[in-house]
This record gives structure tokens, sequence and C-alpha cells, in this order.
């Protein structure tokens, strides 16, 4: 019998996502891989008889500073979710239930104090916890020990990106915007190594007065079938991103044959460009890294075969389903 899978996010779509699909970000491919319907969350009453549910649950907003004071009384749009027997409904009318993790593992630590042990209390109740990366693993089976808790790898699906190649022009790419998040301004610092034009992506988190930076280009908002296309003319890469997640930046970067020097708490950084994988806070490493990538050919095509072969050895999609289908 196949298993009939079905995901269950915030999205409002329902159906399958084809091969084609020009936004293929990692959770879509994980759809298709798995040839899994998808459905809004908030429906989930209407979710009966699927062997597998995978739950990706919104993330909601915060009221905290960075420091952990109270900035907002604003109310998170997820505590009615949160406070509900969605997750006994669910094991009701389905065989499994699995939580994939959403952002960073330390994201729902600012919740109000009821939210935070409702989540962990949704999370307790699942059948499997599946994380992003070996840290994070770590890190829910410290909360859940009785609970199976397992990586389930960042993935591309490359139907509409296998004809792209790579034209490797002298400039470089810092993975992220000038915040907290995602650490742009270590990224741009380390990236003036490179002496040569440096670029970065706009995104939610771009800050004002960042595209007036007069040495840093912006590109445009863009499909992910277009922003692989866009990466590949890039010879270097660079993201201190310090918040621990998916990891699709490092992924890209590896299946272009494109050395980043990255955080080494990703799995996909830590994998794919081990020779260039540092603690988020070593800047002066990354820039040691970023001045032999400059000036010593060898070893940059050493860290662009590596990435490359590495790729296809952790995270082609081949290997992703027979890992799959052995925990499943």
């Amino acid at each position: 019998m196949i298993d009939k899978i079905i995901f269950l996010s915030e999205m409002g779509f329902e159906g399958k996502i084809p091969s084609n699909h020009t936004n293929m970000r990692t959770e879509f491919a994980w759809m298709n891989a798995l040839n899994a319907d998808h459905k809004n969350l908030y429906l989930y009453n209407d979710v009966k008889n699927y062997n597998h549910v995978f739950l990706i649950l919104p993330k909601g907003k915060l009221n905290l500073s960075a420091e952990g004071s109270e900035i907002s009384e604003t109310p998170n749009p997820v505590s009615g979710l949160y406070s509900s027997n969605f997750i006994d409904i669910l094991k009701k009318n389905n065989k499994k239930i699995h939580y994939i993790q959403e952002g960073p593992n330390w994201w729902f630590n600012d919740y109000n104090i009821i939210d935070q042990f409702n989540f962990y209390n949704i999370l307790s109740k699942c059948d499997t916890i599946f994380s992003h990366n070996e840290i994070d693993k770590k890190f829910y089976k410290g909360l859940f020990p009785s609970i199976n808790v397992r990586v389930i790898k960042t993935l591309l699906i490359e139907d509409l990106i296998k004809h792209i190649n790579p034209s490797k022009e002298d400039k470089v790419i810092v993975g992220g915007n000038f915040a907290r998040w995602y650490g742009g301004f270590q990224s741009y610092i380390v990236a003036n190594e490179f002496k040569c034009e440096k670029w970065a992506q706009e995104s939610h988190a771009k800050r004002k007065l960042e595209g007036n930076i007069p040495d840093l280009n912006h590109l445009r908002r863009l499909s992910w079938a277009a922003w692989i296309n866009e990466l590949s003319t890039f010879k270097y890469a660079v993201h201190l991103m310090p918040t621990v997640a998916a990891g699709t930046f490092s992924l890209n970067c590896a299946y272009l044959g494109i050395p980043c020097i990255g955080n080494k708490d990703v799995d996909t950084q830590r994998l794919c460009h081990p020779e260039l994988a540092v603690s988020v806070d070593d800047v002066e490493k990354a820039r040691i890294l970023a001045t032999k990538l400059k000036n010593d050919k060898e070893f940059y095509n050493k860290c662009s075969k590596q990435s490359k072969k590495l790729y296809r050895k952790h995270y082609d999609l081949s290997i992703w389903k027979k890992e799959m289908n052995n925990i499943l």
C-alpha cells in the first residue's frame, strides 16, 4: 500500500506540488518528493485517513526586544491554535503525526508563558519531531527524550535548474540583510576581502538605508528558480548567519559549486563546505578564508569541486528519499 501523506501549514493552497513549480522552496521540495497533499492547517478537522501528517506550524509574531523586554501587548495570532485540541483531532483521524521545525529552535522562547507551554504540549503529542540540523536534534531530544527526533534534510528538486551552467563572474554574494537574524553586516565586512562586486538579496529584513551603501548591490526579490539562475553567476559567497535554520543558502551554493563561508552549526554548510565552515562569531577566521579563496586558486578549485561532490553524497534526491523511507 502506498502511504497517504499530507502537509499542513499556514499556506492557503490545496493539492500537490509539481516538479516544475517555479518557487520550489524547501517545504515544497519535501512535498513533491513525498508526493504529498497540502492543506491549510486550520482545516485540520477535514484531514482524515492519512498515514502521515506533517505539521509546519506558523511561527507567529513576537513582542520582545532582543534582551527580552516586552515591547508590545499585541496578541500572538497563533495563540488560539496552540491552545486548541487540534493535535488530538488529527491523531484520532490519522495514523502518524509529525512536527517539522520551522525557523530556529528557540523561537517559541519569546512567546508568552502560556503559549510556551501550549507549544511544548503540542510537540509532546507528536509521533516524530523533524529538526533542521543535528544541533537542533540535540535540542529537541533534550526536551522530549521519549519522542523519536530525526533530521529532515533540506532538499532541492532540480527539474527547473539542471540546465544551468554556472558562469562564475568575479563577484561575491552576501547571504542576508543587515539584521541580527542574518548577520549581514559581518558578511559584508568579510566579503570586502574578495575585492570585487558585492551583492545581497532583498528580503523582509532589508533595512532602511541599506540600499544606500555605495558598494553593495541588491538582487530584487525573485522566484526560487530565478534566484538559482542569478546565484549561478557568482564566484564567492559569505553567509555568517547566526540563526540556525534550514540552510538553503549553503545548499544552493554547493549545488552550483560556489565556495561558501558560513555557520558550522548548519548541516548544509558543515557537510557541503567543511573547509569553509566557521563558528559564526569567528569573523577573523572567515576573513582569513576569504583571503585564501581569493588568492589561492588551488584552494578555491578544491572547495568548489568538493562542495558539488558532497552535495551529491548527502543531499541528492535519491539519498533523501531513501533516508525518509527508512524513517517513515
